[in-house]
């Protein structure tokens, strides 16, 4: 071989391993996390896809004359779900497996399969995507495929969203607690109005009545806003218990 034979075997071989390393780099990652016992699972293999389900929970109502009303209420969980690879050690020479996190596939089975098992919350991070969230795994099947070791296998995750569990007694007492501070608020809107009415005869404009709302003389510009006085030095302010106050 040449002089110049062998320095463009060189170069091309160069530019092969910056192309190689390059797409290294961009090559996403899914990572698993226990968020109960800490462990970490990596997969060495990506799927060709991962599908993200996203929707809102709709509620249907039969209105007369109308037909069929469907509104919005609430929202479903998201899944993620994906079919994929556990490789073998065989497959190690290839390139697109990730070889410093490889595991034995019965390895990761049995771990998924313990964090299925005990309910555990998980932790789904997919680089180079928008999927970074709190998890359970809620399917995972696995099928033993060839004679290498390899193992197929289909995971479905579905969102973990807090719950509080309240008895029937902390129920009521939060409901009771709720009706208290409703009427409350309107008895002090009610003092509020009252208490505006009798000093009527102190106010000299909107900024002074903004003052003894809320406070500030400066809100006045909301004050009117809110009540629709378009003309703020020209106001009716002889029926307080007509003004929004805030």
């Amino acid at each position: 071989m040449s002089l110049i034979g062998f320095v463009d075997t060189v170069a091309q071989e160069w530019k092969k391993a910056l192309v190689d390393a390059e797409d290294h780099m961009r090559r996403p990652e899914i990572h698993l996390t226990n968020m109960v016992t800490n462990e970490v699972v990596q997969f060495c293999m990506l799927p060709e896809e991962i599908r993200v389900r996203t929707a809102s929970n709709f509620r249907s109502y039969n209105i007369i004359e109308r037909g069929e009303v469907k509104l919005p209420k609430g929202e479903r969980l998201t899944s993620v779900t994906w079919n994929g690879l556990l490789p073998s050690a065989r497959m190690l020479l290839y390139s697109f497996i990730q070889h410093a996190v490889w595991e034995q596939p019965i390895e990761i089975v049995r771990a998924l399969t313990r964090w299925r098992v005990a309910g555990d919350k998980l932790r789904l991070l997919i680089t180079q995507t928008a999927v970074n969230m709190d998890v359970y795994l809620k399917t995972f099947d696995t099928e033993y495929a060839g004679a290498h070791g390899h193992i197929k296998y289909t995971i479905d995750f579905i969102a973990a969203k807090e719950m509080k569990i309240m008895t029937v007694e902390e129920a009521d007492a939060q409901k009771a607690r709720a009706k208290e501070s409703s009427a409350f608020e309107i008895q002090r809107r009610a003092a509020m109005k009252s208490n505006v009415g009798a000093r009527i005869a102190q106010i000299n404009g909107i900024w002074e009545l903004a003052l003894i709302v809320t406070g500030n003389g400066g809100d006045w510009e909301r004050l009117a806003d809110l009540n629709g006085w378009s003309d703020p030095a020209n106001i009716d302010l002889s029926d307080p218990t007509t003004w929004v106050m805030y």
